[in-house]
C-alpha cells in the first residue's frame, strides 16, 4: 500500500482512498486496523511477561548465591554468581546485536 505504482498511474494517499472509500470499505480498514491494534498489544504483553520473569530468575540465582556464600559455601555461591553474572552479560551482547 505504500509502494508507489510505477507507469501513468497517480499515486494516492492511503488517508485519501480511506477518506475516498464507501462505506464497506471503511468498515472493513477499520476491522483491519483494529486487528493490527490486538496483535501489537498482545506483543507488548508477551514482551512484558518476559522481562518479569527474567527479573523473577534474576532474583533467584542472586538469592541463592548469597545463601551458598552465607551457609559457608563460598566458592559455589562464588562460582555460580560469576556464571550467570557472566551469562546476563552474554545476552545482553547478543540481544543489542539484533
Amino acid at each position: 500500500m505504500s509502494e508507489r505504482p510505477t507507469g501513468n498511474d497517480r499515486y494516492k494517499d492511503p488517508l485519501q482512498v480511506y477518506a475516498e472509500a464507501d462505506p464497506q470499505t471503511r468498515a472493513v480498514i477499520e476491522k483491519e486496523l483494529d486487528r493490527i491494534d490486538l496483535l501489537d498489544q498482545r506483543d507488548a504483553q508477551l514482551n512484558a511477561r518476559g522481562l518479569n520473569y527474567g527479573v523473577v530468575v534474576t532474583l533467584a540465582f542472586l538469592f541463592s548465591c548469597v545463601y551458598l556464600v552465607a551457609t559457608g559455601h563460598g566458592v559455589e555461591g562464588t562460582v555460580l554468581g560469576v556464571m550467570f553474572i557472566a551469562a546476563l552479560v552474554a545476552i545482553l551482547a547478543v540481544g543489542r546485536r539484533r
